[in-house]
């Protein structure tokens, strides 16, 4: 699809993807992280989730979502799920690697899977689904000036959150995660910064 060096991290920067999770840490989910390079530089696949959801109606996420007792791994849960909200043919996505998993307030046990999308691919929302499809430029979702720690008070309990400034989108918790995590993954590459837990 594109040579190496021209990604924009190094994918030994990058988790192996495991082939399942542990259950009891939660309710096995997966999520595409789709990477996509065009002329004004390097970009990401997000959706504005649809508004009668039960769960994050209208929060900007990544493609994705539980697993299906017929995916054999997380990896074919996400393109999957990718698919089946923006039209994403599996076809279309080189699997780099993966994220640390993040944990949802709802007891979802999210793995991220980084992939590089082949920049003429036509996406569609699913209206069931998804509100827009958002292909939003990358550099301004990872810059660490606007990664910002939260709190607020959920059924009694204090949690914090990752919130990124975004004039456009109020993009926060996991998907928020999600990128600081690709951000300090990708300062690898520069030598800009170095990789927290």
């Amino acid at each position: 699809m594109t040579a190496m060096a021209r990604l924009p991290l190094e994918t030994g920067c990058l988790n192996p993807v495991p082939a399942r999770l542990k259950e009891t840490a939660g309710r096995p989910s997966a999520v595409l992280v789709g990477l996509m390079q065009r002329r004004d530089g390097w970009h990401v696949i997000m959706t504005e989730r649809a508004h009668h959801l039960a769960h994050h109606a209208g929060q900007i996420s990544f493609p994705g979502g539980k697993v299906d007792t017929a995916d054999p791994d997380l990896v074919a849960t996400a393109l999957r799920e990718a698919d089946e909200e923006v039209s994403l043919p599996r076809s279309s996505v080189e699997i780099l690697g993966g994220l640390d998993t993040v944990r949802s307030p709802v007891g979802f046990v999210v793995q991220p899977v980084v992939g590089l999308v082949d920049p003429d691919v036509t996406l569609r929302a699913a209206p069931d689904e998804v509100a827009q499809v958002l292909v939003l430029p990358l550099a301004p979702l990872i810059d660490p000036q606007r990664h910002v720690r939260r709190s607020y008070i959920r059924e009694g309990q204090r949690r914090e959150v990752w919130v990124i400034e975004d004039n456009r989108y109020n993009i926060w918790g996991l998907s928020a995660s999600i990128l600081v995590d690709l951000g300090k993954r990708m300062s690898q590459k520069t030598g800009t910064g170095s990789r927290r837990g």
